[in-house]
């Protein structure tokens, strides 16, 4: 089952599944998706619709028109009186997006089908998993334009594709296709056909596995390299113990003694 959920003026929400699997399309595709305050305040309200729905198991991040997102709309920070202060909160908005993508249980996937520059690349990067098509292209961009990355690049970068790649991608600003992304892990796979199909079967694996377990190994994951080896740990302890307390926990010891598959809910 499909449904298509209220549009917001510069992003498009659908649910399918009966639920289990939404989508969300940036949708200004005559600026290729370039970030402004509008994208930035829609984008916060669907990811807030998606962070209360408690049958969530997967999300797919997506874009209308040629472009996955091509950056942050240049024209808007020109028309700018002060350009300084309106990157400022225009980054401070998005960022409340790219925290919220980590903290919800459900696995991100990223279907990149054309440019994903800049902020778009940082977006890509929040989540947990980037499907790319042939055409795809990446790149840093924020120096080319003479600014510092931002909305999260300087943090996932280094951890998906290690610190001597993201400094040369940084550094040296190259536009890379989609070959050289999944050759420096970049992205998980690529793919000649249909990149929403291949996004959605993912997201349909990903959602019959434990979804709080997952939401677990994400922030684990992204306070890893932060804390010391003590500290994680005992993180690690009260998580593990935390997500024994789950249904899909007595679901998974129920089957390993049943000796057939799980049938995981999420819950």
């Amino acid at each position: 089952m499909t449904m298509l959920l209220k549009k917001h003026e510069t992003v498009d929400l659908e649910m399918l599944d009966d639920g289990a699997i939404a989508i969300v399309r940036l949708n200004r595709p005559s600026a290729m998706n370039a970030l402004n305050m509008q994208l930035a305040d829609d984008f916060m309200a669907v990811l807030d619709k998606l962070a209360a729905l408690d049958g969530l198991r997967a999300v797919i991040i997506a874009g209308n028109g040629k472009a996955f997102c091509a950056g942050g709309d240049l024209a808007a920070f020109k028309a700018s009186h002060a350009p300084g202060q309106f990157l400022t909160e225009l980054a401070t908005r998005f960022h409340e997006s790219i925290k919220r993508i980590r903290m919800i249980d459900a696995p991100f996937v990223a279907a990149i089908h054309g440019p994903c520059m800049g902020v778009g690349l940082s977006l890509a990067c929040a989540c947990d998993f980037r499907i790319a098509a042939d055409a795809a292209k990446f790149s840093v961009a924020f120096t080319g334009v003479g600014l510092s990355p931002d909305s999260g690049l300087p943090f996932f970068l280094p951890r998906i594709v290690g610190q001597a790649m993201a400094t040369e991608l940084a550094f040296l600003n190259p536009v890379i296709d989609a070959k050289r992304a999944h050759e420096i892990n970049l992205v998980n796979a690529i793919t000649s056909g249909d990149v929403m199909k291949e996004a959605t079967d993912l997201a349909r694996k990903l959602a019959l596995m434990p979804t709080k377990a997952i939401g677990a190994v994400k922030r684990l994951y992204d306070s890893a390299f932060m804390d010391p080896l003590e500290t994680h740990l005992a993180k690690e302890a009260r998580s593990v113990g935390d997500t024994a307390a789950t249904a899909d926990f007595k679901e998974g010891c129920a089957a390993f003694f049943e000796k057939r598959k799980p049938s995981f809910k999420g819950m």
